[in-house]
């Protein structure tokens, strides 16, 4: 290999003219000084910069983004910034069914998704997308963070996506343009569900139409009597402004599905152990900084709605709703795999 100036190196230093005594040992220094210079060269040459794009449909300033951009961050600071991410909120890489497909194929990076669009590709998500499943949020975490969650980054691991860390979506319940108290005052309705067959037979089991539509047509689809309804979490009610248009909102908590930091297959097979680490544990310390900021949010997103006039309908007794829910169970819980989480989530003190 030649010696290359171009690179900023000094000329080596002149040698005397070549004799028969000094031939050998001019060009064996020579090779040494060569050798030398390429290897400094390898040592300091930094590695390629990565610039990795990220989906989120919430907006920068809502729990999840406040989390991920924490993310972002963390990575960036602890691989000095070989690892640039990008996020791009509020879904302008297209809503969740096509950011899983492109997750899945590479073009995007990294991702916070909801796990109910993931029931008909990962068995397990099933398991934590059950209707009246968990307590409470305690409950859910250490689930998620134990045995539920391992099992579920295995079913995701072979759709092309590494969950890294968990985020908490909070309870799901019902919102309406006329008012449910009970079960029975559902039939008929169209309510908005995610493009989920579970989601679509736990709304028919409580005797609802289901309406599988993108969120970002919830608000229009409301305001048009497209549908009569649509089931979220206080944020979600709150920051979309569903609750100008649908001003009853009931209490079922039916549902505290977990949501999952994700980073393609794709791009994870080409980072080192080390960086696997680094991304590993800045997503935990998100997951802590999200679950904080969810916690407060949803306590102001609640006093917001009912300040603007929502008719806020507590459901104290679940048991006629969880009830209906054993078919539910009978065809997504069915599976031996399946069912032994289901129990094993059931039995957690």
């Amino acid at each position: 290999m030649q010696f290359n100036k171009s690179e900023g190196w000094p000329d080596p230093p002149p040698f005397p003219e070549e004799t028969s005594m000094t031939r050998t040992p001019r060009r064996g220094l020579l090779a040494a000084v060569a050798a030398a210079a390429i290897g400094v060269m390898g040592a300091v040459a930094p590695a390629a910069a990565q610039e990795w794009r990220g989906w989120n449909i919430h907006a920068a300033d809502y729990p999840n983004g406040i989390g991920m951009d924490a993310f972002t961050r963390l990575v960036a600071e602890r691989t000095n910034n070989r690892i640039r991410m990008r996020t791009f909120h509020s879904a302008q890489l297209g809503q969740q069914d096509e950011a899983i497909q492109q997750m899945r194929l590479g073009t995007i990076d990294f991702a916070n998704f909801n796990l109910s669009p993931f029931n008909n590709l990962a068995p397990s998500t099933n398991v934590v997308t059950l209707p009246f499943l968990f307590r409470n949020v305690a409950h859910m975490q250490a689930a998620i963070d134990g045995p539920a969650g391992e099992q579920i980054a295995r079913d995701l691991e072979g759709i092309g996506i590494i969950a890294l860390a968990w985020y908490d979506a909070g309870a799901r319940s019902l919102y309406t343009t006329r008012p449910v108290r009970v079960p029975a005052d559902l039939r008929g309705m169209k309510i908005r569900v995610q493009t989920s067959d579970l989601w679509i037979d736990l709304m028919r089991a409580l005797g609802a139409n289901p309406t599988p539509l993108p969120f970002g047509e919830v608000f229009t689809s409301l305001q048009s009597g497209v549908i009569d309804g649509a089931e979220n979490n206080w944020p979600s009610y709150e920051s979309t402004r569903h609750f100008e248009v649908a001003r009853f909102y009931s209490t079922t908590e039916h549902s505290n599905v977990p949501e999952v930091l994700a980073v393609s297959a794709q791009r994870w097979r080409r980072l080192n152990e080390q960086e696997r680490t680094i991304l590993r544990d800045a997503a935990r310390e998100s997951a802590a900084i999200q679950r904080r900021s969810w916690a407060e949010r949803e306590t102001v997103s609640r006093q917001r709605v009912t300040a603007a006039g929502v008719t806020v309908i507590e459901i104290t007794d679940r048991t006629p709703w969880s009830a209906l829910m054993e078919p539910v169970y009978a065809k997504y819980a069915a599976d031996a795999r399946l069912a032994a989480l289901v129990a094993q989530i059931r039995a957690m003190p």
